[in-house]
């Protein structure tokens, strides 16, 4: 699924790539630009991964979440590419299903 994110003052790749749980090689591939080409207004395409789209909430993280959804930490941290989460972050729930 692909997600469209308009650029915002002064937002960098990296904090766009970590409020999506993404790479920043894919989100300058996919977008075929480069770093410097990021500026307020620019339109970028957003690669999101199926699965359960889920905001981390106060107090959450990666085990809790792990849990609450049934899914193994190394699942949850592979799938999003992450090694913590933060406040407001967008994280995706593999399909368990797809884990086993």
């Amino acid at each position: 699924m692909q997600y469209i994110h308009k650029v915002r003052k002064n937002e960098s790749v990296n904090e766009i790539c970590s409020y999506y749980s993404i790479m920043r090689d894919d989100l300058l591939t996919i977008n075929n630009i480069t770093e410097d080409n990021i500026k307020e207004g620019l339109l970028l395409f957003i690669d999101i991964p199926e699965g359960i789209r889920y905001v981390v909430k106060p107090f959450d993280n990666i085990s809790k979440i792990a849990e609450k959804f049934g899914v193994t930490v190394d699942n949850l941290r592979e799938f999003n590419n992450l090694s913590e989460v933060f406040l407001g972050q967008i994280i995706y729930i593999p399909n368990i299903f797809d884990t086993i």
